[in-house]
Order: structure tokens, then C-alpha cells, then sequence
């Protein structure tokens, strides 16, 4: 007797199995959306045991992701990601291998040896080991960047991210105003133990809510540009006068009050380096906008942007947080003034991933207020300097800057849909990047891991195949 099986089992296999993959996928994608939407939720995930929850939660979207689903722009792109993360971890595993002897960390350990009277075999870093929260805020940025990669791979689901994104980031803004309004003293449930009167929503630090509604603003302003160009000056006229684009006209509105809410929420966190930041990084993502769409030569655009960032500069001269404040903070130059310092004595190998707030206090000079405690460098460039050297905080740079131009480059000549979404995430990376120029939003998990998905979505995006994206500008046209 012979084990045959019959052409409807067969089929019904066939058809099972992509079904079980396309279970898989979409229950991974509202993974990864959920994540994106809750991670601010609590007091920005700062805690421990939120790191890890979202290392698991992000760590099971990414199981089973068939590497054959990306173009060969998309696979360089993932195998560039993964080189830069293997350097930095590479180099975090050499500082804390025993018996490496290089600079004043080696003489310090050598010292504490001798003061125990135990065997201290000396190490690169200040620490015996990387810190748990250090280890999972890698991790954190990582999957949230493979996992918004995958996300872009498909067109439909990164329509459905950047939905996700503008409601939830509207709805913190909405929560942060509100609170502000009527529970001023208190995050959540918990009582406020700084900037009282300024809008944090979920964060404990302003700066951060600043940089979430920030993307917010530019989210819905990209949004509404790209529902006006699609009518000419004939059609906007129109549209107000024919009851058929009712929904229509209800639809810019709705979109144009929700941008204003984020934007007021910006103005309401106090945050001078968010508010500027934000504003240009939603200049950015205009400018291409137009850019791409009018096909406007280098020559120009650069003019409208230099014009444009004059005005940006007067119109922040005039606003009040600026003009009480001042625009720079004098404590926070000294602290690189004294970071620096740090980097002049370990520039190659740095003094450890994770162990700024161990060391600087050593540096820290009489010229600083001795108020508070600086456990970050507030500029991220500048704590990855100290942490881990030179070389790798100029890769770090160099991707971020390679990353915003493939990404920027890709929206200003993609078409339909696809020059919104570039667009606004290139927005949002100018914002993050300057930002973190200056402060640490990206130190926070509950703005790191929506902006690493969005930076992953865009990158898969931007490199799609040409003939993927010709056909799509035409199925726009």
C-alpha cells in the first residue's frame, strides 16, 4: 500500500502554511506597534524592569523574520546596522576583560588591589562589568531598529506604524496638557520632583516630552501637506464650496487642530533646546517635502533654507522661555568642558560602557554648581565619547549622519505616500540628532524605541528597490 497524498491535502498544506507565516507577521507587527504606542507610558521606561520587558517584547518580533524577504539596498543597509553594533559591542567587551592593562582605570584598579590587599587584575573600564541597564538600553536600540526595519518592508504595515504613531504621540500631548492643567504636581501618580509647571506627560524630564510631541508636530504637519498637495489652487477653492468634499475638508481640519495640540503641548514642556530642535526638524521635512514635489534645484533649496533658518533663529530669540533663560546653559558647557578632560585621558578605548556617572564626579570641578547629580554628560556624542572613545563615537556619528542622508535623499525623490513617511522620519532624525547634540532623549527608552522604530522603517523604506519604487509613484499618479 502506498502513502499518497491527494492533490486537496496537498493544497490545503499550501495554503496553511502561509497562512501560519502571515499569523505570525501581523501578531509581530502589533508587537512591535504596541511596544511603540506604551513605551512612554511608564514614566518613560526607565526602570529596569521595563528595559528588559521591551527587550523581550521587541527580541519575539524579530523571531523567525526571513532575511529573504530584503532587497540587496535593504540587506547592505541591515549589514552596515549590525557592523557599527558589533564594533561597539566588541569594544564594550574589551574594557572589561581582565588583565588589560591601558590607561588610568588599569592604574586604579591596580591601586584598589593594593589597598584590599586581594588580587585585583586591572581593566580598561571603571566597571567589573557593563551595567544591566546599559546592556538593555543596546539591546533596546537594536531590536527597536530591526524591528521598525521589517515594518518597512511592507508598505501597508509602515502606513499602519505611521498611524499608530500620530495617535498615540497626540494622545500623550492630550494627557500632558491636561495634566498640566489640573494634577500640575504630579507624573501620573507619582509626585513631580522637577519642572513643576512645565509639561512632561508620562517623562519625568521635559526634555524628552518635548522631543515626543516634537515628532508629533512634525508627524501631523507632513500628514496635512501631503492631503493639501494633491489638490492644485482651483481644487482648494473648490473644496470649500462643494458639499462632497465635506469629509474631505473635515479630515485637514482634524488633522491641522491635531497638529497645533502637539505643537502646544511642545510650547507648554518649557524645553528651549526641544522647542528649537522641533522646529527644525519640522523645516527639514517640509523643505524636502517641497523640494520633491516642485523638483526645486540645490541652488534653491539651499537659499529657502538658509532664509528659513534665519527666521526660525529671530522667531526662538522672541519666544519666553529663551528670553528669561537665556538659549545656552552655562553649568552644562562646563560639564563637557570636564567630560573632555576625561576623553583627553582614555581617547581610544574611553573609561567603560556605562560608567560616566562612576567617573565624572572625579572630574567635576569646582566651577560647576555642586547641585544635583550628573549622571548623564547631556549630550549623548559626548557620553559615548568618554565611555567608549574617540573611534567609536565618530562611527556613531557617521552613521547617524549617513543614516539621515539615505533616508532624506530617498524622500525628496520617492513619490505618493512613500515622500511623507521619508520625509517626516527625516524630520524626526534632524530633531533627535541635534537634540541629543545637546541633552539625552535618546538615553530614555520611552523615546528611544519609538524613534528607533521609526529610523528603522525609514531605512528600509528609502532603499527599496528602484523598480518597486517607480511603480509605486505611478500607482500614485
Amino acid at each position: 500500500m502506498t502513502d499518497r497524498t491527494s492533490p486537496i491535502a496537498s493544497a490545503v498544506d499550501a495554503g496553511t502554511k502561509p497562512s501560519h507565516a502571515e499569523a505570525l507577521g501581523k501578531a509581530q507587527l502589533w508587537l512591535t506597534l504596541a511596544t511603540f504606542a506604551l513605551a512612554p507610558l511608564p514614566f518613560g521606561s526607565v526602570d529596569t524592569i521595563w528595559v528588559l520587558a521591551w527587550v523581550v517584547v521587541l527580541s519575539l518580533t524579530l523571531l523567525g523574520r526571513p532575511v529573504r524577504s530584503v532587497s540587496r539596498a535593504q540587506f547592505r543597509i541591515l549589514i552596515a546596522f549590525l557592523v557599527v553594533c558589533a564594533a561597539y559591542l566588541v569594544v564594550a567587551a574589551i574594557q572589561i576583560i581582565p588583565g588589560v592593562s591601558f590607561g588610568p582605570n588599569s592604574a586604579a584598579w591596580q591601586r584598589a588591589g593594593e589597598l584590599i590587599q586581594l588580587p585585583t587584575p586591572p581593566r580598561i573600564s571603571a566597571r567589573a562589568e557593563i551595567p544591566v541597564v546599559t546592556a538593555g538600553h543596546y539591546l533596546l536600540l537594536v531590536t527597536s531598529v530591526l524591528a521598525g526595519f521589517w515594518i518597512g518592508t511592507s508598505r501597508s504595515n509602515a502606513e499602519t506604524l505611521f498611524k499608530v504613531a500620530r495617535y498615540s504621540i497626540l494622545l500623550y500631548a492630550l494627557y500632558g496638557l491636561l495634566a498640566r492643567a489640573f494634577t500640575p504636581g504630579l507624573v501620573l501618580w507619582q509626585p513631580k520632583t522637577a519642572y513643576h509647571g512645565d509639561l512632561t506627560a508620562t517623562f519625568i524630564n521635559h526634555n524628552t516630552a518635548a522631543a515626543l510631541v516634537g515628532a508629533g508636530v512634525i508627524l501631523w504637519a507632513c500628514s496635512i501637506q501631503q492631503q493639501l498637495r494633491s489638490f492644485g489652487p482651483l481644487s482648494l477653492r473648490l473644496l470649500m464650496l462643494s458639499p462632497s468634499n465635506e469629509a474631505v475638508g473635515i479630515q485637514i481640519a482634524t488633522r491641522a487642530a491635531a497638529g497645533l495640540l502637539c505643537f502646544l503641548a511642545l510650547l507648554s514642556t518649557g524645553s528651549r533646546a526641544g522647542l528649537a530642535c522641533a522646529v527644525l526638524g519640522l523645516f527639514a521635512a517640509i523643505l524636502q517635502m517641497v523640494a520633491g514635489q516642485l523638483r526645486l534645484r540645490f541652488v534653491y533649496g539651499l537659499l529657502i533654507a538658509a532664509v528659513g533658518l534665519v527666521v526660525i533663529a529671530l522667531w526662538l530669540a522672541q519666544s519666553q522661555s529663551v528670553m528669561t533663560r537665556g538659549m545656552f546653559d552655562e553649568g552644562r558647557w562646563m560639564a563637557y568642558k570636564h567630560a573632555l578632560r576625561v576623553i583627553a585621558e582614555s581617547p581610544i578605548l574611553g573609561i567603560g560602557a556605562g560608567a560616566f556617572g562612576d567617573v565624572f564626579p572625579a572630574f567635576r570641578g569646582g566651577d560647576m554648581s555642586m547641585w544635583g547629580v550628573w549622571d548623564y554628560a547631556h549630550s549623548t556624542l559626548v557620553e559615548i565619547a568618554v565611555e567608549m572613545g574617540l573611534p567609536i563615537a565618530l562611527l556613531v556619528c557617521m552613521s547617524a549622519v549617513g543614516s539621515l542622508v539615505v533616508v532624506a535623499r530617498a524622500g525628496t525623490r520617492s513619490g505618493g505616500q512613500s515622500r511623507t513617511f521619508l520625509c517626516a522620519i527625516s524630520g524626526i532624525m534632524v530633531m533627535t540628532f541635534l537634540h541629543s547634540l545637546i541633552d539625552f532623549p535618546l538615553q530614555v527608552p520611552g523615546y528611544s524605541i519609538p524613534f528607533g522604530i521609526l529610523v528603522g522603517c525609514g531605512l528600509a523604506l528609502a532603499t527599496r528597490e528602484r523598480g518597486a519604487e517607480t511603480g509605486e509613484a505611478a500607482g500614485h499618479r
